[in-house]
This record gives C-alpha cells, structure tokens and sequence, in this order.
C-alpha cells in the first residue's frame, strides 16, 4: 500500500502546480500526463464556441500575471503568492481604483479570512466582461478607504475543453463509470481524479473482469454534459456511475446517495462502506458537494450516481485546498471503499437451490452449533440460508444475514462447489 500511496502522491505534487480551468493550457498539460500514465486514453476535445443545446464551450483562458499595490508601491496582492488574486475569466485592467470601485469586482468571505477563494462562479457565468480579484477577508478589512493600483494580464484563447477517458473492457459491454473532475484546487478534486487513475491500475491486473470500467477525467458540469451529448452509444450502456469527490482531506467520510432511492449501487457502496469499519455519514443526493453525477441523473440521461466524499471541508474553494492538505491515509481508506465496492460488483450474483431438501451442513462443515455459536447459527444456517430464494443476490443475503459481504459469499461459494446452490447472473440498469 506504500507503493500505492506514493504514486497518488507523486500525481498531486506534479498535477497541482498547474492552472486547471475548463478550457486552458494548463488543462491540456493535465491531459498529457493522463495519456502518459494510460496510453491506451482517448482525449475527446471540444472546440471553443461549440455549441449543444443551452450548453458553450468557453474561450480558453490563463492569468500570466497580476498584482495590486498601494500608493507607497507596497504589494498587496499578487500572483506570485496565489493565481486566485485574479478571479478566472477576468478581462485584463490597468490604472487605479478607490477601494469602494474594487469592492465591486471582489470576492472575500468572513468565515475564511486568511485565504484567497476560487471565483468558480465566473466559470458559468458565460455574460461576464470584466475584471475581478479575490482577497483574503482579513487583508481586505485592513486597507484604508484609499486608490490602489492593479494590474492584470490574461491571456485568451481558442483552444478546446477536454475530456479524458479510459476503457478496461469486461466480459459484460455494461459499464460503470468512474468519474471526478480536473479542474479547481486539490482535494477538490485532483484528489479524485488521482484516486479514479489508482482504481483503473488495480482493475488493470484483474485479467477476468466481468463488468466494463470507464474512468473520466472531466471538466466539472461542462465535460460530462459535451461528452454525454456526443456519446450517446456509452451513455446507454453505462449502467451507474461512481463519483470520486474530495477524497483526501475534510471532516468526515460520507455516502452520498444517488437520485432515485434505494439503487443497488447505493447499497453496494452502503456495504462496502460498512465492511471497512470506518465511520461514515449518509448524504441526500443535494447535500455535500454535488458534482457530475447530477448531469448524469438528470432525467433525459437518468444514469444514477453515488459518491464518495469528505465532507465538509473548511478549505473547499480556497487557497487552502493544497496538496500539503492531503492524507495519504485517507487517499488509501477511499481506495478500499472504492474496491470494496468493485469486488461486490464483480463477485455478486443470485444464487438458488436447483433442489427441494436442505444440504446436510455438517457433512460440509457448514453447521455452526446452536448451541455453542449461536451468533453465526443465527446468521448463516438461519437468516443466510433461508432467505435464498432464487431472487436475492449474496449482497441482499449479507444484508439480511448482517454479513459482510466476503464472507458470505466465501460460505455461499462451498455449497455451489458442491453442487448445492447454482447461480444467476444480475442486471445493473437501473
């Protein structure tokens, strides 16, 4: 796990340093090294001005430079401390402002004063024509009512929005996605990302796969609505989605639930959650933080998606969000969720008796005693084995037994080697 926790590290501390916004050279610099680590990827680009439906691809867009200083020359702000002074899609500005004409094209918060904040909302906001800059609220309440001097150098673009994506095939054509966005901070979500590349280089010694693995790389809301447009062959076959979302730092570890209630794929994750021992909250599908898997629940798509989260963060779209924040300890604690979660995928089936009379347990050393084990008597030779009926898989089994899921299906798998149970294969389309 060392070797593994390394690597994902190794990926932050190269990927971070660069500006990700949705369209941008440091995005297409970001998708260099998703090719270089998997060379089989297919980049999707999507040119500046393309239009689908309500939907523009932006402008592409980076700040070389800016800096606000007061009328002595001291410097207030720059980007040579934080690239977030200057508010992404800015228009480039020069000359002196008051502090109440600054006010107008700031952003601060009081509840983080000592961070610079990532202006995401001007990604969105496709009739912005200004400049803007963050401060930090602390350094902001301090200046005087006084001119100020700020300078700002973007430069833009055409360029394309990208989308990166790697298939590992499966026996089945059904595939389940694997999906967290590449562009803002760190933990939110290069950490996500970095997981999702950790997860499909596991599933890549898994030489028997049963399902199709799917893995995006996508700008955050316009990456998976451009890519679900224009692939409308994978959305069909791509049965749920799981979202890596801000994996490495924050409070607390929680599921948050997809749209439709009670999806199989929330239960899988629910159980694999569960079997790790780690604590963990439950969040409705609008609380947390809300990402991709909303454009693939919407209803035209109806592609249901649970997630993976630390929730909350106190760093979440500021400068902050660094990868000094991050745990290599929850890296690896999301990583077993996540291929907890794959395990069950790939191993549960429904199992049935093909015959009328119970096994003989004992004659299998399958039987724990009422007597002296009257815990497992209770959840394997009752609750277990009694709920087998031709229409519950071993995770609706472990669930009724309060098993982990392994384990019953590790005793399952003897009475079907002795020929007492036979299989049936599970649908995921929900």
């Amino acid at each position: 796990m060392k070797d593994r926790a390394k690597r994902m590290r190794d990926l932050l501390n190269e990927i971070n340093p660069l500006q990700r916004m949705l369209n941008s050279p440091g995005l297409d610099k970001t998708f260099e090294i998703f090719k270089r680590e998997f060379p089989d990827a297919v980049i999707h680009e999507y040119p500046a001005g393309m239009e689908r439906e309500d939907w523009i691809v932006p402008r592409s867009w980076e700040v070389i430079s800016g800096v606000m200083k007061d009328k002595a020359g001291n410097v207030i702000a720059s980007t040579e401390e934080c690239e977030l002074f200057v508010a992404p899609y800015s228009e480039p500005i020069d000359g002196w402002f008051t502090k109440e004409e600054i006010e107008k094209r700031l952003m601060t918060r009081e509840d983080v004063p000592d961070y610079f904040l990532l202006q995401h909302r001007n990604t969105y906001d496709y009739q912005l024509n200004d400049w803007g800059i963050t401060l930090p609220f602390n350094r902001w309440s301090a200046l005087k009512d006084d001119e100020y001097y700020i300078n700002i150098d973007v430069k833009w673009g055409d360029g394309s929005m990208k989308v990166g994506e790697y298939i590992l095939p499966g026996k089945r054509d059904d595939i389940l996605c694997i999906c967290a966005h590449i562009d803002e901070r760190c933990n939110d979500d290069l950490s996500g990302c970095i997981l999702g590349m950790e997860i499909m280089k596991g599933l890549e010694q898994i030489e028997d796969r049963e399902f199709t693995y799917q893995l995006l790389w996508v700008p955050e809301m316009f990456g998976p609505i451009f890519y679900a447009n224009e692939n409308p062959d994978i959305i069909e076959k791509t049965f749920g989605m799981l979202n890596l979302e801000a994996v490495g730092a924050g409070d607390e570890w929680c599921l948050k639930k997809a749209w439709k209630p009670d999806t199989r794929l929330e239960r899988i994750l629910r159980n694999a959650m569960r079997a790790t021992g780690l604590p963990f909250n439950e969040l409705e599908f609008f609380e947390g933080y809300v990402n991709d898997e909303k454009v693939y629940a919407w209803p035209k798509i109806d592609v249901q998606g649970v997630a993976i989260q630390r929730y909350p963060f106190a760093e979440y779209h500021t400068s902050g969000d660094t990868v000094d924040l991050i745990e290599d300890k929850l890296m690896l604690e999301s990583l077993e969720f996540s291929e907890r979660f794959i395990s069950i995928l790939e191993n549960d089936y429904i199992p049935y008796y093909p015959d009328k009379l119970p096994p003989w347990l004992t004659r299998r050393k399958l039987y724990f005693d009422s007597k002296m084990d009257p815990e497992n008597h209770n959840k394997y030779n009752n609750h277990l084995l009694y709920n087998v009926d031709g229409e519950k898989s071993v995770m609706d089994l472990s669930e009724k037994a309060d098993l982990k899921f392994e384990v019953s299906l590790s005793y399952l798998e003897q009475l079907h080697e002795s020929g007492v149970i036979e299989k049936r294969k599970l649908t995921y389309k929900e």
